[in-house]
C-alpha cells in the first residue's frame, strides 16, 4: 500500500504545524528585517513559501528557496528560531522537497558560521572621553572582552587617561591599536581569560598602528627578529622571525596552521631569502584564555649588506569554531541513547551508570565535517563544558572524564560526577563547537628590520 499523502494535503499540514509550532516561542526581531518581528508572522512566511519549494516551475521554487533563506537573517539568534520553525525531513515528504530542505539548513548554518567569524566594526566619536567608557562602547559594538590589569604592574601607567579618536566603521584591530597609541597602552594576551588585557605600555614601547597586518578577526605583527651563528659550525646559521598571530577574543581559534612552503621573504636588494625547512609546517594548539600565538619563521641567514625584508608574505591556516552550542538533557537516566543535532554537529547520549559513589555520564560527539579538528588538534574537544543542572538549578561540575573512542570524526568521552544517589529530575548539559571553519589568512609583512 503507499502511504504517501498527495504533496498538496501535505504541504498544507507542514504549514499548520509551522504555524503551531511558533504559538509558544518567544518574539525575536532583527534590525533591518521586518519580516521577523514576531514569530506568527515568520511561520507563516515559512509555510508558504514550504509549499512553492514544489511549485511546477523551477523558478517559483528557486525564488522561494531564495526567500527562505533571506528570512533566516544572519545572526545565530535568527537562524536558530527560522531552522526551529523549518519543517523537518519527513518519508512523506517529496524527495525534491526533502534535498531543498537540507540544502536550505545547511546554507543557513554556513551563513551563520561566517558571520560568526567575521571580523567586527567600531564605531566611536570620543573627545577627551575617559579609557573605561571607551573600552565599553568597543565591548558593546564587537563583544569583544577587556579586562584593565595596569593595577596589577610595578608601573601601572597613566590613571585618568583620556581617549580623542573619531573612528567611522573602522575594523576592531584597527580601531583597538589606534586606541591603544593614543592612551600609550598596550595588550598582554595571555591573561587565562577570554579577554584582551590592558597593560601599561614602556615608555620606549612602539606604536601598534601600522606595525601590524589586519585580515578580518586576526592581526599579524613580526615581534622579532633574530640572527644565529654557531662558531665551531660556520654553516650552521639563521633568522628567524617570531610571528604572532592575535584575535578576537570572542573567536577562540582551535588551531593555527602553518606551511613553510607558503612563505615568501622578498629583502632590500630584490632577493628572496631561502626558508628553512620549506617541506615543514608550524602547527600551534591555542589554549583556553589565550588571545594570541607566536609562530617561529626560520630563514637562511642572508649576508650582512641585506638590511631589511621589504615584504613578508605568507598564508596560513586557522581552525575556528564557527558556532557554540548548548546540548541539554532532561531527565538524563531516561535520555539514554538520545541524540541532539544543532549545524553539522551531533551529540549522542550513550550511557549513564553509577560506578561506586560516582555517576558516569557516557556521550558520543559526531562532526559532520570535522576539518582534521579531530584528528590533529583533537585538544579542544576536552575543553568542552559538560555538566549536571538539578531541579533547583545548582550546577554540578564534572570531576573529570576518560575518553572511550577515537575516530576521524568522532570521539566517545565519559565524564565524572560526584552528584545524588538518584538522577531524577537532573539534566546533563554539554557545550561545543557546532561546526568547525578552516579559515585561510594570507597576510602580507613590510619594512621588518635585520638585526
Amino acid at each position: 500500500m503507499n502511504t504517501r499523502l498527495p504533496v498538496q494535503l501535505l504541504i498544507c499540514l507542514i504549514g499548520l504545524a509551522v504555524i503551531s509550532s511558533a504559538a509558544a516561542a518567544p518574539p525575536i526581531v532583527e534590525n533591518g528585517n521586518p519580516a521577523v518581528e514576531n514569530n506568527d508572522q515568520l511561520a507563516r512566511q515559512i509555510g508558504r513559501l514550504v509549499g512553492q519549494l514544489t511549485a511546477d516551475r523551477a523558478a517559483d521554487r528557486d525564488v522561494a528557496e531564495k526567500q527562505l533563506l533571506e528570512l533566516a537573517g544572519q545572526t545565530t539568534a535568527t537562524a536558530d528560531k527560522f531552522l526551529a520553525l523549518l519543517p523537518k525531513d519527513s518519508d512523506q515528504m517529496p524527495l525534491a522537497l526533502r534535498d531543498r530542505l537540507a540544502r536550505i539548513r545547511r546554507q543557513v548554518e554556513e551563513n551563520v558560521s561566517k558571520s560568526a567569524t567575521a571580523g567586527t566594526m567600531v564605531t566611536l566619536a570620543a573627545k577627551n572621553m575617559p579609557l573605561a567608557d571607551v573600552l565599553k562602547a568597543v565591548e558593546s559594538q564587537t563583544g569583544n572582552k577587556f579586562i584593565d590589569n595596569r593595577d596589577e604592574q610595578p608601573d601601572p601607567g597613566q590613571k585618568g587617561v583620556t581617549v580623542s579618536l573619531d573612528l567611522k566603521n573602522e575594523p576592531f584591530w584597527p580601531a583597538l591599536d589606534q586606541i591603544l597609541d593614543a592612551a600609550k597602552l598596550g595588550l598582554y594576551a595571555y591573561g587565562g581569560e577570554d579577554a584582551l588585557s590592558i597593560v601599561a605600555r614602556p615608555k620606549d614601547g612602539a606604536p601598534r598602528f601600522g606595525r601590524a597586518f589586519y585580515a578580518g578577526p586576526f592581526r599579524l605583527e613580526v615581534l622579532e627578529a633574530r640572527a644565529q651563528r654557531n662558531l665551531r659550525l660556520p654553516s650552521e646559521t639563521s633568522l628567524k622571525l617570531q610571528l604572532e598571530v592575535a584575535w578576537e577574543p570572542r573567536l577562540r581559534p582551535i588551531a593555527l596552521s602553518q606551511p613553510l612552503a607558503d612563505v615568501q621573504a622578498t629583502t632590500d636588494n630584490g632577493s628572496q631569502l631561502a626558508v628553512g625547512q620549506p617541506d615543514s609546517e608550524q602547527d600551534v594548539e591555542i589554549p583556553n584564555g589565550t588571545q594570541a600565538a607566536e609562530i617561529v619563521l626560520p630563514f637562511k641567514l642572508p649576508s650582512r649588506d641585506i638590511k631589511k625584508i621589504t615584504k613578508l608574505n605568507g598564508k596560513l591556516r586557522a581552525l575556528v569554531p564557527g558556532r557554540h552550542a548548548k546540548f541539554a538533557f532532561p531527565d538524563v537516566a531516561k535520555a539514554i541513547g538520545k541524540s541532539q543535532r544543532l549545524g553539522g554537529v551531533q551529540v549522542t547520549l550513550k550511557e549513564v551508570r553509577k560506578n561506586n559513589a560516582v555517576w558516569e555520564v557516557h556521550m558520543q560527539l559526531t562532526l559532520d565535517e570535522a576539518k582534521g579538528s579531530l584528528q590533529s588538534h583533537r585538544g579542544w574537544v576536552f575543553q568542552n563544558l559538560s555538566y549536571l543542572v538539578d531541579k533547583d538549578g545548582k550546577r554540578i561540575e564534572n570531576a573529570g572524564f576518560e575518553t572511550t573512542r577515537q575516530t576521524p570524526n568522532e570521539v566517545g568521552v565519559a565524564y565524572m560526577f560526584d552528584a545524588a544517589e538518584r538522577l531524577d529530575n537532573i539534566t546533563w548539559v554539554y557545550e561545543t563547537p557546532a561546526s568547525i571553519i578552516e579559515m585561510p589568512i594570507d597576510y602580507e609583512l613590510k619594512e621588518i628590520e635585520l638585526p
